[in-house]
């Protein structure tokens, strides 16, 4: 198994702002499983700790979600309660303990009634290792799986995951401890109780190896029953903090983190959290927080109505001349936070007008700007717009580039989420890259 994680965007916010609250399983997720935990409880609590607890992999793409809903199925009906392990396969070497298909009552077994048989879920990323829990199956029926199920003693992926379509995994003992418990069944000396039912040649039995007898039903490996409980999937530690005067770091049991930041303080801090499965593995990942006090001036968006799909980009004074006097340029809102004043971290960007279509500007750094100037004289340049972060600076949120190929030399800028709806739904748009990094 693993962990799959996403990278964060970098927190970036004004000195002295709100605690800022993250949800850390948009970053991080156990795509085998929700956390649905399946506790196989023994009537002889002597076996091993008297019980198996068992990650179930219900999660859609890499899990087994019909496998697994079949199975809750069973258990919601309570057909497993009283069910008994019948075939335990050692011999020569450990291989499978199997139940799900019989339950007993003063010894006379019953067959659990059966649904219909489920489509074969196989998949080499859920392979038929020590540990495992999977499907059993008619031969030569890949889609024939119902009630029954067996346990992986050892690492059987060579054998059951290349025939018969594959049997299915569809969850993991949750620990050493239970591990213990399904080898303590398979210690178990076996009889060959065929004259009471055909599936019985290996039958586990509970009894002295030396003095075999059977004669209750607490001589058979029984299960009073199969309870299922919603665990998290993942629980989360922060493992360190590169700058704890600027932020601190907390985490709820609801995998929430909350940034508190200190009072008067700007700077850039790594948060280093470690995600962990319920089976114990962990992940890495690393937050940025940018806690900035030079980026505190908004930026509002207008589109020209004479020239649909271009746009302009002013400060609150410059805003209000627009709203007075240009009834063509549309307000869209607030864009992002800049600076008006320079300072040692930010680079300065330009306006130009682009004189070959009218109401239609560029923003550009100084490098691009130089470009602008000896090659396109078409752009009038009208000044300095605005201060932001370069691009790579990895201390702002990133603000993308947009070309409007139907209105050539005329551009957009937006942030992560309007790219994203840009890129589905507009394709004369021309994505050209991160052009810097601002606040919204």
């Amino acid at each position: 198994m693993t962990i799959d994680t996403n990278p964060f965007n970098t927190v970036a916010v004004n000195v002295n702002s709100n605690d800022t609250i993250v949800n850390l399983f948009q970053y991080f997720d156990d795509p085998f499983t929700t956390g649905k935990v399946a506790t196989f409880n023994l009537y002889d609590n002597t076996l091993g700790s008297g019980e198996i607890k068992v990650l179930l992999y219900d999660q859609n793409g890499e899990g087994a979600p019909i496998t697994v809903n079949n199975f809750l199925n069973y258990v919601n009906d309570g057909d497993y309660i009283n069910s008994i392990i019948h075939r335990s396969i050692v011999v020569p070497t450990p291989f499978v303990i199997q139940g799900g298909g019989f339950t007993v009552n003063n010894l006379k077994p019953t067959t659990i009634s059966t649904n219909p048989p489920i489509v074969n879920e196989f998949s080499v990323n859920r392979s038929n290792i020590r540990g495992t829990i999977a499907m059993a199956k008619l031969d030569k029926q890949p889609d024939s799986a119902t009630s029954q199920w067996f346990f992986n003693l050892a690492n059987n992926a060579s054998n059951l995951d290349n025939q018969n379509g594959g049997f299915t995994v569809f969850g993991q003992v949750l620990s050493e401890d239970d591990l213990d418990t399904i080898d303590s069944i398979a210690s178990l000396p076996t009889i060959d109780a065929t004259g009471t039912n055909p599936a019985f040649r290996n039958l586990p039995v509970n009894v002295d190896p030396n003095n075999i007898v059977v004669d209750s039903d607490n001589d058979l490996v029984r299960f009073e029953n199969i309870t299922v409980n919603n665990l998290p999937e993942l629980t989360f530690t922060i493992e360190n903090n590169s700058n704890p005067n600027l932020v601190t770091p907390t985490i709820n049991s609801n995998g929430r983190i909350r940034l508190d930041y200190g009072n008067n303080v700007n700077g850039v801090a790594d948060i280093i959290i470690k995600a962990t499965n319920l089976l114990g593995e962990t992940q890495l990942n690393t937050l940025r927080v940018s806690v900035i006090d030079n980026l505190n001036n908004p930026l509002y968006r207008f589109q020209n109505l004479d020239r649909l799909g271009t746009y302009l980009f002013v400060d609150e004074v410059e805003r209000q001349n627009v709203i007075n006097n240009f009834p063509q340029f549309k307000e869209e809102g607030y864009a992002f936070n800049i600076s008006q004043t320079e300072d040692d971290d930010l680079i300065v960007f330009n306006r130009f007008r682009n004189s070959a279509v009218s109401g239609t500007y560029l923003y550009a750094g100084e490098a691009e700007s130089q470009q602008i100037r000896e090659n396109f004289p078409q752009f009038i340049e009208e000044g300095e717009a605005f201060y932001a972060y370069d691009k790579n600076a990895n201390r702002g949120v990133d603000i993308y580039r947009f070309h409007n190929t139907q209105q050539p030399g005329t551009y957009i800028f937006v942030g992560e989420e309007e790219k994203n709806s840009i890129l589905a739904n507009f394709p004369q748009f021309q994505l050209e890259g991160v052009a810097f990094e601002v606040l919204v």
